[in-house]
């Protein structure tokens, strides 16, 4: 039976804490209208009118944000810019959508981008260095099949 003062006392306050103050910046990216000119700038930048090009982009922003924030936090952040992106492409949201999501959590590169990755070096003994080599191909191949399935599935 789950203690109510237990589970309350072993919640990581700091995490909830930021990730509660990072949806007011994810709001904010949306409707101060930085979404829009984040996204009028990737189109610029890269093919136009491409949407595997499009949701490879985000898909690449969330992998390379993911191990300085928090993945919730990288997710708050980008989806704005995702469905900005999709409306300036007129293209359906849910691929960009779930590149987010896939972007902001395989994060194998490092042990702070995902929580999990955080309570196996400790339990595993392992080193940063381990991460780098062992996490890049996983996360390479991840993107890879990712990018796949949503082709597949949506595009």
């Amino acid at each position: 039976m789950l203690n109510l003062r237990t589970a309350l006392s072993r919640l990581n306050w700091p995490i909830l804490i930021m990730l509660a103050a990072m949806i007011p910046l994810g709001w904010a990216v949306d409707t101060t209208g930085a979404a829009r000119l984040m996204a009028e700038a990737l189109l610029a930048l890269g093919p136009g009118g491409s949407a595997v090009a499009g949701v490879s982009v985000i898909l690449l922003l969330g992998v390379i944000i993911t191990p300085f924030v928090n993945n919730a936090a990288t997710a708050l952040v980008l989806a704005p810019v995702a469905l900005a992106l999709s409306a300036a492409g007129n293209l359906p949201p849910q691929p960009f959508l779930i590149a987010v999501a896939l972007g902001a959590s395989i994060d194998f590169l490092t042990p702070f981008g995902h929580h999990n990755n955080t309570l196996i070096m400790g339990l595993g003994n392992y080193r940063f260095a381990d991460f780098l080599k062992a996490g890049w191909p996983l996360m390479l191949m991840s993107m890879i099949l990712g990018l796949a399935a949503i082709s597949i599935r949506w595009l």
